[in-house]
């Protein structure tokens, strides 16, 4: 009573050739497509369920902590799921019950700000490098949190980067700000004692990272005599650190010198990369040439 003709659709394959037959022939075609819509249906979400989480978990994970009575006047650390990022809350800072969520996100969500962080620095000189991964935290019931206190941040140093002393000093917090699309600095101290970066705010929501400042290696030198030493002012590296500067006119002219000030001053002299004495300038250009082009690297 049925004929199959494969030129036709799936759920037209099926033709009713009496009369009688029409009846139990419709039916039978609605239980088909109720039975492919249901099927769809299901594998939809099945990918939805299933599938997608198991994506998302891949860019993100997630620690959560419920604040009770006795947490709150106990206070707590909450730490990130690759540990190397803690939120401190100080005894009663939270006034009522909540639970923080601490999430590990993969860059690649944020990865449009980034780019756009790197395009346009705060300083025209240096630009700023991601380490590690990007951190959320979030009090989730905003009436526990007023503001009138500070949480403690720490971010610590990834581990291919714990043993590079060139970054002493260049590591920072920085927040996502929502409102205004751009990355801010947080006021942060870079300790390498502990080999972490730390920071105080005061936001019950906050999108964190850890940026290298980059240090341009070619730039402009000039000259000041103090000592009559192979020493040289530097507003990147810390004082007793030791640098090859080399003469960009004349590259096998070089001499190493030691850090033993601050200078100069990036806001005055955007493209002065260092500060040499007299007597090391001397050693690359006659001191007349005031300011020369250099190449700066870290002595390892």
């Amino acid at each position: 009573m049925f004929s199959h003709r494969r030129t036709k659709p799936f759920l037209q394959t099926f033709s009713c050739e009496c009369l009688s037959c029409r009846v139990s022939c419709k039916g039978i075609m609605h239980t088909v497509r109720r039975n492919f819509t249901t099927l769809f249906f299901l594998s939809f979400l099945f990918f939805l369920f299933f599938l997608t989480p198991a994506f998302a978990q891949e860019l993100e994970v997630v620690v959560s902590t419920q604040f009770d009575a006795q947490t709150i006047v106990k206070g707590y650390t909450l730490e990130s799921s690759d540990e190397l990022m803690r939120l401190g809350i100080r005894p009663e800072t939270l006034n009522v019950s909540t639970r923080v969520d601490v999430k590990t996100l993969d860059s690649s969500l944020m990865q449009d700000t980034l780019a756009s962080f790197n395009q346009d620095p705060n300083d025209e000189v240096a630009t700023h490098t991601l380490l590690g991964n990007i951190y959320l935290f979030d009090i989730l019931n905003k009436e526990s949190y007023d503001g009138s206190d500070f949480f403690f941040l720490e971010i610590k140093y990834p581990q291919e980067q714990t043993s590079d002393q060139r970054l002493h000093g260049r590591r920072r917090i920085f927040f996502y700000n929502g409102v205004k699309s751009v990355w801010e600095e947080l006021p942060s101290e870079d300790s390498p004692a502990t080999q972490s970066v730390r920071a105080l705010i005061h936001l019950p929501y906050a999108r964190l990272a850890l940026f290298e400042d980059q240090v341009p290696e070619v730039g402009e030198a000039s000259w000041y005599g103090y000592e009559g030493c192979d020493c040289a002012a530097s507003p990147d590296y810390p004082k007793g650190t030791y640098l090859v500067v080399t003469s960009v006119s004349n590259p096998t002219k070089s001499v190493t010198v030691r850090v033993n000030d601050y200078g100069p001053d990036r806001t005055v002299f955007p493209d002065r990369i260092i500060d040499l004495d007299k007597v090391a300038f001397a050693k690359l250009a006659s001191l007349g040439a005031g300011v020369i082009q250099v190449q700066v690297k870290l002595l390892q």
